[in-house]
């Protein structure tokens, strides 16, 4: 036996609006059959439309702000949540140290001078195939340094206590 047999509409004159009973023949059917108004019922789509409007921009995946770490270097800032893009202009060998082996490489931002060194440790994420030329768009943390600063924590985080990073190369995004 189904717990909702049918739905009933009627109008409620005691309400002044249309109301939905639920009837059924399920063990507890006041359970069932309360009434809810149909302005109750817009209310609460219109309240979910808002919040998924609020919502969604914040699940978009980040937009490439070259500026963003233009302005970083200048200002001698670090710790920030970057996304940035360019090309890769030289692979380095691997550096291996107490928090895994990184894979690093410098890219050139797109419409600048620019470079920063990608910090991807493959201990925790995918090294990504990159070659000097390739296009890339990396989002991770940058730290200043006099070179042009560097992007660390370019993938997830098993510990769930810092912003996850990635690079995307020729559509692929590794994290």
């Amino acid at each position: 036996m189904q717990a909702c047999e049918y739905v009933h509409r009627r109008h409620s004159p005691e309400q002044g609006s249309p109301a939905v009973a639920l009837v059924s023949g399920a063990p507890f059917p006041s359970l069932y059959r309360r009434r809810i108004p149909a302005r109750a019922l817009v209310v609460t789509a219109r309240s979910f439309l808002l919040l998924a409007l609020l919502i969604a921009p914040a699940c978009t995946p980040p937009t490439p702000d070259n500026a963003a770490v233009e302005r970083a270097f200048a200002e001698h800032r670090s710790q920030l949540e970057i996304t940035a893009e360019g090309s890769v202009t030289q692979v380095l060998t691997d550096d291996n140290g107490p928090a895994g082996t990184h894979q690093r490489f410098i890219v050139r931002l797109t419409s600048s001078t620019q470079t920063v060194l990608i910090d991807n440790n493959v201990s925790i994420g995918r090294r990504v195939p990159v070659a000097p030329g390739d296009a890339v768009i990396v989002h991770g943390e940058y730290v200043w340094n006099q070179q042009g600063g560097l992007v660390h924590f370019t993938h997830h985080d098993p510990a769930h206590t810092h912003e996850s990073g990635w690079i995307e190369r020729a559509g692929t995004r590794y994290d």
